[in-house]
This record gives C-alpha cells, sequence and structure tokens, in this order.
C-alpha cells in the first residue's frame, strides 16, 4: 500500500485529539531554524514498531479497564499508515475494526431497539481507516458504510451537511455526541468514495472555520439558526482539531475555496507554534503537549511548512523513550514510545510506563507519530565550546557537550559504566549537561552515547580539599633574609601562591613530583608573621607562623 503524507499532501488521514494533562519543554529552538532537507528515520521507525507492539489482534488492549479500545486501535493504524512501511499492522487493525464494526459505530443505550445509538463521528473515522488502507467503504464488515454515513447527513437548512447521531432523547445522559473532528473524518471518507455529500459535509465542515483561520471543536446547538463559527461569540480556538481539519482536506485542496481555507488553518497554526516548536491544544489541554504539536507539526508538514514542522519533530522526539545503555531507566524498554509531556516524560523514566499511563502514551504516540517524519538529522547555529583541560574543583559542577547529534534525540553521560544524567540534544544538534565531581582528587571520565555510538569522552582531573606540606628553612628568621619554602603533595603542574603577611609574594607550579620550591624575602616588623600556601584550590593549603627577628 502507498504511504500516506510521507513528506508530501496526498490521501488523507486523521487522528482523534485526546485530552491529556500539563507538560514541560525540553528542547529550546530559534523561531525559525533552517534544519537540513535530509530526515532522520530513527524516531519514526523506532515509534512505529513500539506502537505495532502494542496490538494484540490487530486491536489495543486497555490494560487498566480490560477492554479493546476500538478508537486507539483505528488511531494507531492511522498513524502508521501515515509513515508508511508497516501495512501488516495496518491491515490487522483494519480487519479487526471490520470484525467489529457495530460495536464500535453503535450501541445500545436501552432496552429496545429503538434506543440504539448510531454514533456518527465513529462511522466518519471508520470510513476514513476503510478507505485509507484500500478497502471498500460499501462493503466493510458486511456493512455499507458509505450509505450508513450518509443517512447520519442532516439535509435541511440551516443544519445541511452537518453529522449528527441517531439517538433517544428520552433516554438519560443520551445526546448528540458528533463534533467538528467527525465532520472532517466525514469529508475526508465520503470524498474518497465519491459520495454526492460530499460537498455539504466538506461546505459544513468549512463553515466550523472562524476568520482568524482556526477550527472549532463543537458545533453549534441543533435548533440554532446560524451553524457558523463567525456566528457564534464562544467559539474557542482548537489546535488538535484545526489539524486534523487541514489534514483530511487534504484530498480536496485542488478546490481554490477549499486551499484558501486550509491556508488560513496553516497560518493560524504557525502563528500558534511555541519558540521551542511546541503546540497546545484547546481550552483544556492549553500547555504543550505531543498530541497538538505532533498533529499540528503533521499539518505544517503536508502543506509544505516543512521548517515549522521540523521545529514541532524536534520538540516530540525530545518526549520520546530513548534512553541508552548504560543510562538505564524504566523506560530503556520502551524504545519509541512518546510521552504526552515532559512531566510524563519523567515519570516515565521513574516508573515505567505502567497501566494506568499506559493509555495516555500510546495515544500520544500514534498522534504525534507522523510528525517524526520531519525530525532533522543535523543540527543548525552555533556550538558552544566546552573542555575539559585543566583542573578542577572536587564535588564542583562541570559541564559536559556532545556534538553532531540530531536534533532533540537522547545522550546519555555515564561515569564508570552508571547513568550520570540524560540529556536532550538542542536544535544546533549539541547536548549540554551538568555534571558534579566526585569528592576526592583523581581522573575523572564521561562518556556521552545515544543508541547509535559513542558521541564524546571527556576526562577532567579533580582536585580534593588537602593540607599541603609546608616546609620552611627558618621559623625564627632575621628581618632582610631569604626564607626557602617547600611546598608538597601538590599535583603536578598544579598552581601554587605562596602568602607572608597576608600578601602573596611568590607564585608557580608544581613539578612532576608534586613539589613547589621557592624563596622569599622577609620583611615588615619583629614579631609573629605568618606564611601561607594556596593551591590550585582554596581548599588546598596549609600555613605555618615566623619568628622576625632585626
Amino acid at each position: 500500500m502507498t504511504a500516506l503524507f510521507n513528506h508530501g499532501p496526498r490521501r488523507a488521514v486523521g487522528l482523534l485529539a485526546t485530552p491529556a494533562l500539563a507538560l514541560a519543554t525540553l528542547v529550546a529552538l530559534p523561531a525559525t531554524p533552517s534544519y537540513a532537507a535530509e530526515p532522520d528515520p530513527a524516531p519514526v521507525a523506532a515509534g512505529a514498531a513500539w506502537l505495532e507492539s502494542q496490538l494484540t489482534d490487530g486491536l489495543i488492549h486497555n490494560n487498566q479497564y480490560g477492554f479493546d479500545d476500538l478508537g486507539l486501535s483505528v488511531d494507531v493504524a492511522l498513524g502508521l499508515d501515515a509513515v508508511g512501511g508497516h501495512d501488516p499492522a495496518v491491515q490487522a487493525v483494519t480487519d479487526a475494526i471490520a470484525t467489529n464494526i457495530d460495536s464500535y459505530t453503535s450501541y445500545q443505550a436501552g432496552a429496545t431497539p429503538e434506543t440504539t445509538h448510531v454514533l456518527a463521528g465513529s462511522l466518519a473515522k471508520a470510513l476514513a481507516l476503510a478507505t485509507s488502507a484500500g478497502r471498500d467503504g460499501n462493503a466493510f464488515g458486511g456493512k455499507d458504510l458509505v450509505a450508513q454515513l450518509e443517512a447520519q447527513v442532516a439535509t435541511g437548512a440551516p443544519l445541511a451537511g452537518r453529522i449528527q447521531d441517531t439517538y433517544d432523547p428520552t433516554v438519560p445522559y443520551e445526546a448528540d455526541f458528533s463534533n467538528t473532528i467527525g465532520q472532517a473524518f466525514a469529508a475526508q471518507g465520503l470524498d474518497a468514495e465519491n459520495s454526492t455529500l460530499v460537498d455539504p459535509v466538506t461546505d459544513f465542515l468549512l463553515a466550523q472555520q472562524c476568520g482568524e483561520g482556526y477550527f472549532r471543536l463543537n458545533f453549534a446547538a441543533a435548533d440554532s439558526p446560524t451553524q457558523s463559527c463567525d456566528a457564534d461569540p464562544a467559539a474557542a480556538p482548537d489546535t488538535d482539531v484545526t489539524a486534523l481539519a487541514v489534514i483530511a482536506l487534504q484530498s480536496q485542496t485542488d478546490d481554490t475555496d477549499i486551499q484558501a481555507a486550509v491556508t488560513r488553518a496553516t497560518t493560524w497554526l504557525a502563528a500558534a507554534q511555541h519558540a521551542d516548536g511546541s503546540f497546545g491544544g484547546g481550552t483544556s489541554t492549553e500547555a504543550p503537549n505531543a498530541n497538538s504539536t505532533g498533529l499540528a507539526g503533521w499539518a505544517l508538514g503536508v502543506e509544505g511548512n516543512t521548517a515549522a514542522a521540523a521545529q514541532a519533530a524536534v520538540w516530540v522526539r525530545g518526549v520520546q523513550a530513548d534512553d541508552p545503555e548504560p543510562c538505564i531507566t524504566d523506560l530503556t524498554g520502551e524504545l519509541g514510545a512518546i510521552a504526552y509531556d515532559g512531566s510524563g516524560h519523567g515519570l516515565g523514566r521513574s516508573q515505567g510506563i505502567v497501566a494506568e499511563t499506559q493509555d495516555q502514551w500510546r495515544r500520544s504516540t500514534a498522534q504525534a507519530l507522523p510528525v517524526l517524519q520531519w525530525a532533522p538529522a543535523t543540527g543548525t547555529g552555533p556550538i558552544a565550546t566546552v573542555t575539559d583541560s585543566g583542573f578542577r574543583k572536587a564535588g564542583a559542577s562541570v559541564r559536559v557537550a556532545a556534538d553532531g547529534i540530531a536534533p532533540g534525540d537522547t545522550v546519555c553521560i555515564a561515569r564508570s559504566g552508571d547513568l550520570e544524567g540524560l540529556l536532550t540534544a538542542g536544535d544546533n544538534g549539541q547536548a549540554v549537561g551538568q555534571v558534579v565531581l566526585p569528592v576526592g582528587t583523581g581522573k575523572r571520565t564521561y562518556l556521552l552515547n545515544n543508541n547509535e555510538s559513542e558521541l564524546s569522552m571527556l576526562t577532567f582531573h579533580a582536585l580534593g580539599a588537602k593540607k599541603l606540606g609546608l616546609g620552611v628553612s627558618k621559623t625564627r628568621i632575621a628581618w632582610g633574609q631569604l626564607e626557602r619554602v617547600k611546598v608538597s603533595g601538590l599535583a603536578a603542574g598544579e598552581k601554587a601562591k605562596i602568602s607572608f603577611r597576608g600578601k602573596v609574594v611568590r607564585t608557580g607550579r608544581a613539578n612532576k613530583s608534586g613539589v613547589f620550591a621557592t624563596a622569599f624575602k622577609v620583611t615588615g616588623k619583629p614579631g609573629f608573621a605568618g606564611v601561607k600556601v594556596v593551591g590550585q584550590f582554596a581548599n588546598r593549603a596549609n600555613a605555618k607562623t615566623l619568628t622576625v627577628t632585626r
């Protein structure tokens, strides 16, 4: 099967937006970094492999509550189909959805057949899956999805083209759950099947776009005389919905009006992107998150704004599980999974992906995977200079770095095979971090690597606190005479300074044996006078008291 949206706008696929939690960003980017055109295939391959590993007989099983999640299974298939190269998994999901089509598109809300609730959004999404997977929407799982979906499309003004559920309003808690996401899938699926209703359905979808360019999530009330977004002062911007509309409309952009609407939407999306490449979602998911960033970046990418898509991909890659050995965390065995945000990524490193968090990781990965098609292989921008030459104070924080890394990639810092820290490469392809040198004197070597190779090795010569040896030729010495001083216990090449009566009188470096010998002329008033030696750092010192005579 031909891959969809592999760096070019063709037949559209889409995913359901998912509410989630708050986020801490990981990768700081300039507003418009200029990445190399060639992407890095590693994050897409890892994410797709992880998604495939979550399928059981073509379905995602929710281990927390013990049920097969059909909607999320469709999301996984659409995400895999978008990046291409995973047709067996896509077809396995499609087969499983076809087998369970009735339970996905409807449910029994009461005791009689009249209380069957038909879900227009699920019908639309199932049709989008079927057509994306190359199936016949008129005969899918023994059902004519096209006819079923067409039956859920309103025909009379002012609702003409609006998808709507069939339900019994006398049953408690029943309502029409249709929204703009389902409308986008309906436009996509009906267009693929050349339905006679594709034009009114698409027109109603376009009516959900406000003048600023964004699409709203919820329709107006069914009894409202006006159904457009601009007529609703309470209409709120929604990044996920706007992105999904752009993706779903790709197959109709030969229509100039539709292309104009898509252009307005992508212009709005580009303006909504944060400086670090991330996006927030709607009113309940305003903080930056992988779902919104993935969908928005995907939409921008298929519409040709590859620079913005690359920024989004770098941010998403920064919350992707990619913890290399020897930096073993509880995510090391989950290579490719994408966290909802930085907080979720950190929690996964400390406790793994457990039943209570598994659903969020799966949804984030399914929706964010396609944007990784634009993840850059090389960085851009200046590289900070990092050196390990010279002496460093034990217990001090020192900077370590590795260069030439794909932006957003994870880098392990290890010493003697033990985890010291994990870094995320910035847009310049450099990962910079801090480590604290252990106490004591000695050479401390740090290795930095990713899952592909060793990147750099830095060795610091740490000097710990120490009472240096201090020998003087005379403890009782006449004014004007030379006092000979010998300092021992220094490191070879270590700086040393001699002070007399509080003033520095000699400086130098230790020889290969760690000895510094010098002499100075005794001055000042008769009486007690202090002589002190300080090595490279103030905690390496010694002092003696001399008696000065006339």
